[in-house]
């Protein structure tokens, strides 16, 4: 059998979520002498085992397949290399990265983190790129890709595929179709943005996937949906997804089904249906302990079952999850989601100090990966125990900061959370420069109809009995909305956007009066017509009060409606 033919025969299996067929593939390929072992099918056998969720056994064919790779087999050893760093996502790491690595394949000469091994190993493969051996390549640089995300290093995961690109659309292709794996690899940049938090790239490349006929693969690319649609904050597509996923769904046996389950559940609490995630996460981890799956994805269905049980008030069930990820703490892939657990139960204990270092030192380890969703979900618990410290500031300017920058990515469920925990703290979000009437409340709205209309903030504040304090923040608010800088643009284009029903004025004004009469109506504040006309503000002011007398109107949002009326008002 060739190295392509073996490929596809160990992922023909998987597709069928039949992972151990896989492995007995490999195993009867195996059979014979030490000096007839295929690397490279050793190589495919560790990753067999690790979707079988056998990472130990998984970590020791790659490196038996490491150990008997000739140097020049290029090929065997990139793929071998890229199978080790995955199946130490499975395994808990103790001492740092070079458990199970230095030590169990002394003759690679590496620096101690298998990842970053398999990645500099890839461009040894861009020669085979262009050659017969493409689609061997392709799964090689796929399986470093994955080894990535399953460490939740979102930095490289996102270098391996702008390097890589991973997907192509006839990989293994047999009689014309090409492998239904490939939904796969197409799907790894669909995962990758979505972690990243980049939602509005996520879902344009979700678009480009292409459908499936297996099942798994049709599965697989569902889950992803609802995991990209649940960060788009899409409710009613994602429970649709949901409902169809769980009806058709065999329990979950292996790496890939357990992911369908997985990326739903994901999905879900980015909605705040932690309840459903939950049971979708206690299904994927096969046991209470949610022990088959990876380090990253056990921690993070952990912390997913902490905050179902903080929903149900249920400080017991929290501890009790809590408990199983305190081991992680220390763990390189892990550390980041174990602190955000911290802090989860910090907050049920009435700790709100430790809380928020615990959120603080999630955030650092977050970003530094560029996990950006966990890391919004961390400033929104880190802003929880500021406000539960009674801090006056409670972190609002950190949430307008994610707000905005959630909503420039398209994380709609990030910016709702950064609002929900705003308004927790009896702030609001300063509306978008620009956006005008629509970004206004209805209180804003009268507040605004005043200014344009020329009244002071004591006078609003009077008029609508509000403090004036309140009154300034009011006007803040407003004058964001509109772009403006002075009170006098909003006059302007009150009275562009609600002309009203007026005739065109009787009284003539003089030269000098229409000139100042024309600059009221573009919003320029006194010293800027002023500075036009070559006359003091002084003046100016003078000038508006005769337009006022002599068109009989009280303010310059009125002068501006009867410009607007005027045909031709400059000449």
């Amino acid at each position: 059998m060739s190295r392509r033919e073996d490929l596809a025969a160990v992922l023909d299996a998987l597709v069928a979520a039949e992972p151990d067929r896989g492995v007995a593939y490999c195993r009867a390929a195996l059979d014979g002498t030490s000096a007839e072992r295929d690397p490279h099918v050793l190589a495919l056998q560790s990753f067999a085992f690790f979707m079988s969720s056998r990472f130990d056994e998984a970590a020791a064919s790659a490196d038996e397949a490491l150990e008997i790779c000739a140097v020049d087999d290029v090929l065997a050893r990139a793929t071998a290399r890229a199978a080790r760093a995955l199946a130490q996502t499975g395994r808990p790491f103790v001492g740092g990265l070079s458990l199970g690595w230095a030590g169990t394949a002394p003759t690679e000469g590496s620096g101690g983190d298998p990842l970053l091994d398999a990645f500099r190993a890839l461009s040894e493969l861009d020669d085979l790129i262009v050659t017969e051996h493409r689609d061997l390549a392709v799964f090689a640089r796929y399986l470093v890709a994955e080894a990535a995300i399953a460490s939740a290093r979102l930095h490289l995961a996102e270098q391996v595929l702008a390097v890589s690109g991973i997907f192509d659309p006839a990989f293994l292709e047999r009689d014309g179709e090409p492998h239904a794996f490939g939904i796969a690899l197409a799907i790894l940049h669909v995962r990758v943005f979505t972690f990243r938090g980049r939602i509005d790239l996520a879902i344009d490349r979700l678009a480009h996937v292409p459908s499936s006929t297996a099942l798994l693969t049709r599965q697989l690319r569902a889950a992803t949906e609802i995991l990209v649609r649940g960060n788009a904050a899409e409710r009613v597509e994602v429970r649709a997804l949901a409902d169809a996923l769980e009806a058709e769904s065999p329990v979950p046996r292996d790496y890939l089904t357990r992911g369908c389950f997985l990326l739903a559940a994901f999905g879900l609490v980015a909605l705040g249906d932690t309840r459903r995630a939950a049971r979708f996460a206690l299904i994927a981890g096969g046991d209470l302990s949610v022990s088959l799956l990876t380090t990253v994805d056990r921690a993070l269905c952990l912390e997913l079952l902490v905050s179902a049980a903080a929903d149900e008030s249920d400080p017991d069930a929290a501890e009790a999850w809590a408990a199983l990820a305190r081991p992680l703490l220390d763990d390189p892939i892990a550390a980041s989601t174990a602190h955000r657990i911290v802090a989860r139960t910090a907050l049920l204990d009435g700790d709100p100090t430790r809380a928020l270092q615990a959120a603080e030192q999630a955030i650092e380890l977050a970003r530094g990966e560029g996990r950006a969703v966990e890391a919004a979900e961390a400033e929104v618990l880190a802003a929880r125990a500021r406000r539960a410290a009674a801090d006056a500031d409670s972190g609002a300017s950190r949430l307008i900061a994610l707000a905005a920058s959630a909503e420039s990515t398209g994380h709609v469920a990030a910016q709702r959370a950064a609002v929900r925990e705003l308004r927790a703290s009896g702030r609001r979000l300063p509306p978008i420069t620009g956006v005008g009437w629509n970004g206004l409340s209805a209180r804003e709205r009268e507040v605004a109809v005043l200014v344009a209309e020329g009244l002071r903030n004591l006078e609003i504040a009077a008029a609508l009995h509000l403090s004036e304090h309140t009154v300034r923040a009011h006007v803040s608010r407003v004058l964001a909305a509109f772009g403006a800088a002075s009170r006098f643009v909003v006059a302007a284009r009150m009275a562009e956007l609600f002309p009203g029903d007026v005739e065109p004025p009787s009284a003539p004004l003089t030269p000098q009066l229409t000139a100042v009469a024309v600059r009221v109506a573009t919003g320029l504040g006194n010293a800027e017509i002023g500075r036009e006309l070559g006359v003091s503000p002084k003046t100016v002011e003078k000038y508006i009060a005769e337009i006022q007398r002599r068109w009989g109107v009280g303010s310059r949002v009125a002068i501006a409606r009867l410009v607007r009326s005027i045909p031709n008002p400059d000449e």
